[in-house]
């Protein structure tokens, strides 16, 4: 394993976590999407979550990289009237179970852990859902040549 896919593995763990019998507001830790593109169906749970992994950017210190690899969480919820008051009950739910800590669980640089925005998702014409989107980011180190 890599420290990547470590703190890939640690973030989504905690995302799977995100049900009511857990604790959470929801039960949108029981369908994740991660890295494609989501399609629900009519048997599908009302919400769900998709992880956006985006293109990261290193910083080099001698031998050592830091790494900050950019990683939006959406909440996808079917389309009804009420569906923004779902939406942030999973916006809410994510953020619980992602910022248990500031370093995933030791996956991370000290305070590695970075929230940035929250943003309403664009919906494409047809679309049978609706979201919105937490930013974070993951801040952690390599070893050249040691991922």
């Amino acid at each position: 394993m890599s420290s990547r896919s470590d703190a890939l593995t640690v973030l989504v763990s905690r995302l799977e976590d995100i049900t009511v019998a857990g604790g959470f507001n929801t039960d949108a830790g029981l369908k994740l999407f991660i890295g494609e593109q989501p399609v629900l169906g009519p048997s599908d749970p009302e919400a769900s979550i998709a992880v956006v992994v985006r293109p990261d950017e290193a910083g080099y210190q001698g031998e050592n990289i830091v790494i900050t690899l950019p990683v939006e969480i959406q909440a996808i919820v079917k389309s009804s009237a009420g569906a923004w008051i779902t939406i942030e009950q999973v916006i809410a739910d994510i953020k619980t179970a992602v910022e248990e800590d500031h370093d995933l669980g030791g996956t991370l640089l000290r305070r590695g852990l970075v929230r940035g925005t929250t943003r309403a998702l664009d919906r494409e014409p047809g679309s049978e859902f609706v979201g919105a989107g937490v930013e974070y980011r993951l801040v952690y180190g390599e070893r050249w040549g040691q991922p």
